[in-house]
């Protein structure tokens, strides 16, 4: 089939660019009966994957209204091939995929992208039995479809299906990168916050000072205004090293960068993580639950699964970025929630951030509307109240080292900041 006659027989003739790549090897490689509409594959994948039994009678059917279909057919093999094997093939392209409901109708349409998305289920697999990955994890592992199913559902109609925004996610899970232990998600990548951080070497006290260049404004967030406009209160950090030793500005692990810089004696401190050092990336599926108890748990259990199953994948320690490590929650939140509790267990800095990110995972909806948005749950309502009240929503970084595990429950990183063997007036003075 011509990719004009593809797009023609679907009503789709705008989306040329969208599935022009790899096309005439995905319609050389497509099978009679693709595995991702195999309705024993399918009963597999999605108990597995953990969707209610309730669904298969429909999930089924679907598949075999596009099975007999050689248009729809092809394009979900196509898609499925874009997604899991070409991973050249852009992200964005993935989220412009669009609504077949012409064809399949409003209550079918979505569940299109669910048989896509629960092709995920037996390349991870795959991989999982050949490095031996308990069961449990690799249940846990092959996608985050609660997630996409909830999206899916809130923006059209509580209808099954999978939200194409976030399908390109599953590459992690088929990639063998991507885990959940416990209750959050890892995988071993570069870490990419702007600081270094040092450890001294004799009371094992840790600080972080921000990269050469970081622009800060008066808050001590990083400035996001244009580099030619900048807060004409904020500052630029700079670094220099001296004679063993290294002068710079220091972040404070309640998350804001301090304009004071400090000197390190590197006779007495030592580098212990920088940009490019592997880490633990950390990702949080929604869901609650996030105790003190959990979140030691979950790391733990990381820490000991990447070392047993992966052990050429070293790490010094966690990294993540996310709007559940925001601090301002404290203030127009309940100052004891989960994720205050995490995160004062956590050093936390500054990353890029607008005054509206990260809504998205409170409300499925990356600008909602103040007067319409949901008021379901006591933090819709907290945010809602302080974004009507003129306030802002950020999002900000953490580490946490691996060696500091034992410490984890003792406040550790805030309860020895500013650090003693530093002039304390001066760190301090910025020091929440």
């Amino acid at each position: 089939m011509q990719l004009d006659q593809f797009l023609s027989a679907l009503g789709i003739e705008d989306c040329r660019e969208v599935f022009e790549p790899h096309w005439e090897e995905d319609v050389a490689s497509l099978p009679e009966n693709p595995s991702l509409l195999d309705p024993d594959t399918i009963r597999v994948s999605r108990d597995w994957v953990g969707l209610p039994e309730e669904h298969e009678p429909l999930i089924l059917a679907t598949a075999e209204q596009i099975r007999q279909c050689p248009a729809l057919k092809l394009f979900a093999w196509h898609c499925h091939e874009c997604l899991f094997r070409h991973q050249d093939y852009p992200a964005e392209k993935v989220r412009q995929w669009p609504s077949l409901e012409r064809i399949l109708g409003e209550e079918r349409c979505g569940i299109l992208y669910l048989l896509v998305a629960l092709g995920v289920v037996p390349l991870a697999t795959a991989f999982h039995r050949e490095r031996g990955v308990p069961e449990d994890i690799s249940r846990a592992s092959c996608g985050r479809f609660e997630a996409l199913t909830e999206y899916y559902a809130f923006h059209n109609k509580g209808n099954l299906g999978a939200y194409t925004r976030t399908m390109h996610w599953l590459r992690h899970y088929v990639n063998g990168d991507l885990f959940r232990v416990g209750r959050m998600e890892y995988m071993v990548r570069p870490f990419r916050g702007g600081l270094t951080a040092y450890r001294h070497r004799d009371t094992r006290e840790v600080i972080a000072l921000a990269a050469d260049g970081t622009r800060f404004a008066a808050d001590g967030m990083l400035d996001m205004r244009p580099a030619e406009d900048p807060d004409p209160e904020g500052w630029v950090a700079h670094v220099e090293e001296g004679e063993g030793t290294v002068t710079g500005c220091p972040i404070s692990p309640a998350g804001v960068g301090l304009r004071e810089p400090v000197t390190l004696d590197l006779s007495k401190w030592k580098q212990v993580l920088t940009g490019g050092d592997p880490v633990l990336d950390v990702h949080i599926p929604g869901g609650g639950n996030m105790t003190p108890e959990a979140c030691r748990d979950t790391m733990e259990r990381a820490m000991a699964f990447f070392r047993e199953y992966f052990p050429e994948r070293p790490f010094v320690g966690f990294a993540c970025g996310s709007w559940i490590l925001n601090p301002e929650i404290a203030d127009f939140y309940r100052p004891d929630s989960n994720m205050i509790l995490w995160q004062k267990e956590l050093y936390l800095f500054p990353i890029p951030t607008g005054r509206r990110s990260g809504l998205y995972f409170v409300f499925y909806d990356e600008d909602p509307d103040l007067s319409t948005a949901p008021r379901e749950t006591s933090l819709q309502r907290a945010v809602l109240k302080h974004l009507e009240a003129g306030g802002r929503f950020i999002v900000e970084g953490m580490f946490f080292l691996a060696e500091d595990m034992d410490k984890f429950g003792t406040q550790f990183y805030l309860s020895h900041f500013p650090p003693s063997d530093l002039d304390a007036g001066r760190a301090a003075a910025r020091n929440p």
